[in-house]
């Protein structure tokens, strides 16, 4: 929130508390997108500055965006306006409250470069640099722990996989107890979701959906599809249970009915990177195209070669049509923002337009923003090496786990039957079978006491509880929109149930077979 440094009292301002407090700070922002945002808001103020416009001119276009960092500059143009602070002392002022080391160093920079007179333009574009190459740094540096994680990942749900499995195994041997069992499987559930959190917190921080919602066809189809399937598949879950249908069959329908609104926007996923990669072209040829013929935007559209634009191909006429028609420019400009759904173009257009509304050179301009969009585009594709890798591995992965979860306990029902009618035999027929054995009948047969309830309770809550982070990690490595988590979680679902399923037919069918040998 920003800081009220005046108060109004009867018509006569007077110092605010936090004016008589020079030594307050400035809490640090909750976003974790904050170098992001300040990396668009430079770039966009850079944009707009080739425009040759005013201090204030400049602040209050600054003031206008809704990024995390903005109200740092808002309270700069605050001071110079409304107190009358010349805007070098007043970007000192903010900075000496300020307890985030990137904002700090930045506005005590410009209160120099102002103080100093040098131009805003060059200023503006050398700072833009510095944080492009600092939040580059950042992003690859995070893209490689990313990398790691995804592997460790994946060494941890084996080991504790592994370790849950040993531990089953051994109550055939000896009775290790019920809570030790329970302690282990806590553990590993505490060990799994620990793994998927921390894919979470190391990967890369940024927004590629649009902030303000869906705006895009997909998005808005998969958005009303989850609110309609999401309840209705609670209830068929709900039904299904009380029905007396198995958890393999609840959870097969569940998945099935989640699986198209998770699809869809998992496909609008895929359509935004190809969007993000071709935005930078598009506003670098329109730019250097108006240009280089000296005519307005909508002119320069129809000497364009569309087929250069890329997937934006359609987005790109309906463009032209809106604006040829009479349309208000920003309308129409908005109208392309929405239909792409994509946070990346929406900023882009945003420094593209502003700045020739503004009198910018069309050439500067595209450039400018041009630089921003590719730039976040291809650490975007970096990341998305590593994210799609980890994704397909995800899913062998949860089928040899599940798999070997619930197969170890049906080995131990099927023993436990065997041993059961076995031990029936012998005990009717002791006296003739083992007339000298003083080791009653029921301790060589102790393996047919393990309580298998308990067993196969803690071993379905494992597995739901995979389930769950296998379906979370993809989505925490490649970002995107929080319902790709619905389309991973449908798939996860649908292989957990079909094994749940097949597990128990596949193991009696084994059996089946030695018993018959």
């Amino acid at each position: 929130m920003p800081i009220k440094f005046w108060k109004k009292d009867s018509g006569v301002a007077e110092p605010s508390e936090a004016a008589r407090k020079p030594k307050q700070k400035i809490n640090k922002p909750s976003d974790r997108n904050l170098q992001f945002d300040l990396f668009a808001q430079l770039t966009y103020m850079a944009a707009i500055a080739t425009a040759r416009i005013s201090r204030s001119e400049l602040f209050e276009s600054a003031c206008k965006l809704p990024y995390s960092s903005t109200p740092y500059f808002r309270q700069v143009h605050f001071l110079a306006e409304k107190v009358g602070i010349d805007y070098a002392e007043a970007c000192r002022m903010i900075a000496e409250r300020t307890k985030v080391e990137e904002i700090r160093g930045f506005l005590l920079r410009l209160s120099g470069a102002l103080a100093s007179g040098e131009d805003e333009e060059e200023f503006l574009k050398r700072e833009a640099g510095v944080i492009a190459d600092n939040f580059t740094n950042r992003y690859e540096r995070d893209v490689e722990s990313l990398k790691k994680w995804t592997d460790a990942y994946v060494t941890l749900v084996v080991a504790a996989g592994l370790i849950v499995i040993v531990s089953v195994i051994s109550m055939m041997i000896y009775d290790v107890g019920t809570g030790m069992i329970v302690g282990i499987a806590f553990t590993m559930v505490l060990v799994t979701c620990l793994g998927a959190w921390i894919l979470y917190i190391s990967s890369p921080h940024e927004v590629k959906t649009r902030v303000k919602g869906p705006t895009s066809r997909l998005q808005i189809m998969a958005t009303k599809l989850f609110v309609m399937l999401g309840p209705l598949a609670a209830t068929v879950a709900a039904l299904m249970f009380l029905a007396g249908f198995s958890l393999g069959s609840i959870l097969i329908a569940g998945g099935a009915i989640l699986f198209l609104p998770g699809f869809l926007m998992n496909r609008n996923d895929g359509k935004l990177s190809k969007i993000d990669y071709d935005i930078p072209t598009v506003v670098r040829v329109l730019g250097g195209v108006t240009s280089a013929i000296g005519t307005t935007v909508t002119q320069a559209l129809g000497q364009i070669d569309k087929r250069s634009m890329g997937v934006l191909t359609p987005e790109m006429n309906r463009l032209r049509y809106r604006l040829d028609a009479g349309i208000d420019p920003k309308a129409c400009w908005d109208r392309f923002v929405d239909e792409t759904g994509s946070e990346l173009v929406e900023r882009t257009i945003c420094m593209f337009w502003d700045a020739l509304s503004m009198g910018a050179d069309p050439g500067k301009a595209g450039e400018a923003s041009s630089v921003f969009a590719a730039r976040i585009a291809h650490l975007r594709a970096t990341r998305s090496m590593v994210a799609v890798t980890f994704q397909w591995l995800i899913l062998p992965l949860h089928i040899a786990m599940v798999g070997l979860m619930l197969f170890i306990p049906q080995i131990m029902t099927m023993f436990t039957e065997m041993i059961n009618q076995s031990a029936e035999v012998l005990t009717s027929n002791s006296n003739s079978s083992l007339p000298n054995s003083s080791v009653p009948i029921g301790e060589l047969f102790a393996f047919g006491n393990v309580d298998l309830t308990i067993i196969n309770i803690l071993v379905t809550f494992v597995v739901l509880v995979l389930t769950a982070a296998n379906a979370f990690a993809p989505k925490a490595a490649g970002g995107g929109h929080n319902l790709r988590i619905v389309y991973n979680l449908s798939i996860m679902m649908i292989i957990t149930g079909a094994l749940m399923l097949a597990i128990p037919v596949f193991t009696r069918s084994i059996f089946q077979s030695i018993v018959d040998t």
